[in-house]
């Protein structure tokens, strides 16, 4: 894998199967693989449709001979915020699978058609009307200046199942790090014996919170540096080296925000989720699991509890003809941040952004745009 530094209607069973067998590995031939084991191949070819499409190869919807697929991790139930998105990616597919580019969207990119961060989306449209998947789409579409053919969203909770039935994951972890913030579900809202109190001050009531000390921190001064809710967070290491990683560990390893060691940037989480996506792949694909009919069906119901897409089940073999056809090490990566000197991107005013730590492009949207094209386009123009 070749990467760019930059910091820039009710299914049938049947064809809800194959939905979700595709999107567990949307990068890789496992699908055919497993449809083929399963004997379902015959079943998802209905329709004529379809058949015109896979003969003519006229195939998915594309701009530019390009398909673009936007991939959501969410926390779902048990996390805090459980519809925010906290990964991101927009896969490029060539339409002949030539070259894929996947370009990681940082959680904090400030979005002004929401007013609020990229991440909240997902989450907003889920609110109103159901749409999240719309709303992120047009969002995504709006800021990048990019047309976005599919989406699909996978809860965390489904991938830590995963991991776990495949047997866990082999990964080898470059840069050790300490992060002694990482959120424990369930705890988001627990005060750690300590008391929030009322107060006068200057005329004005404020909620404080009072600390073993006696001390008092005022609830909305409350930061990474002073948080004196300490027992919401557990303290992750990470050792240098090969490490096997069950889900949980999985999770904990690409979820990591507050990472020592220039761990903590969105640039090095995007990374990790990259490493963890491939070693999945390669445990996915391993003889064990392939010949395992048992792990096969288990990892088809795990997806099925925790996908949202807008991906058609008559879609799924256009999507699989593709997936064979994608060599895995040519895959080029964009991750968008703000820690280099050489990005696209740089953090906004705080008081023009409601106070929020936001990211926003440093010249105009229309320079991110040209820039993700350049980028996108770059194998072609040689």
């Amino acid at each position: 894998m070749r990467e760019i530094g930059i910091h820039h209607s009710k299914s049938s069973k049947k064809g809800r199967i194959l939905k979700i067998l595709f999107l567990t590995v949307i990068f890789t031939a496992m699908l055919v693989i497993i449809i083929k084991f399963l004997d379902l191949d015959k079943n998802v070819l209905k329709g004529p449709r379809t058949v015109v499409k896979l003969i003519t190869n006229s195939g998915l919807d594309s701009d530019n001979n390009r398909v673009n697929v936007l991939l959501l991790g969410t926390g779902g139930t048990g996390h805090e915020g459980p519809d925010l998105t906290d990964t991101m990616i927009l896969a490029s597919l060539e339409e002949d699978a030539k070259d894929v580019i996947l370009i990681s969207i940082p959680r904090d990119l400030w979005a002004g058609n929401i007013s609020a961060k990229i991440n909240h989306a997902y989450a907003y449209g889920q609110e109103k009307d159901g749409v999240g998947l719309k709303l992120s789409r047009e969002t995504i579409e709006s800021l990048l200046g990019l047309p976005v053919h599919y989406a699909v969203r996978v809860d965390f909770s489904g991938f830590v199942k995963a991991v776990d039935l495949v047997g866990g994951l082999d990964v080898d972890v470059e840069s050790p790090f300490n992060d002694t913030r990482y959120p424990i579900a369930g705890k988001e809202d627990d005060l750690c014996n300590l008391t929030l109190e009322i107060i006068q001050e200057n005329g004005q009531r404020k909620e404080v919170v009072k600390t073993a000390t006696g001390s008092a921190i005022p609830l909305l001064e409350i930061n990474d540096k002073n948080d004196p809710f300490t027992c919401r967070y557990e303290n992750l290491t990470f050792q240098k080296g090969p490490t096997r990683m069950d889900g949980t560990t999985s999770l904990k390893f690409v979820r990591s925000r507050y990472g020592t060691n220039g761990e903590g940037s969105d640039f090095a989480r995007s990374a990790r989720q990259q490493k963890v996506l491939l070693a999945f792949r390669q445990q996915v694909l391993s003889k064990e699991t392939l010949t395992n009919p048992k792990t096969t069906i288990d990892l088809i119901k795990t997806f099925g509890a925790s996908i949202d897409t807008d991906i058609l089940d008559e879609d799924i073999p256009l999507f699989a003809k593709l997936a064979t056809k994608i060599d895995p090490a040519t895959i080029r990566r964009i991750v968008l941040d703000a820690t280099r000197q050489d990005s696209v991107l740089q953090i906004g005013d705080p008081t023009a952004h409601g106070g929020q730590y936001v990211l926003v492009p440093k010249g105009t949207w229309e320079d991110l745009a040209d820039y993700l094209n350049g980028e996108i386009f770059k194998l072609e123009e040689k």
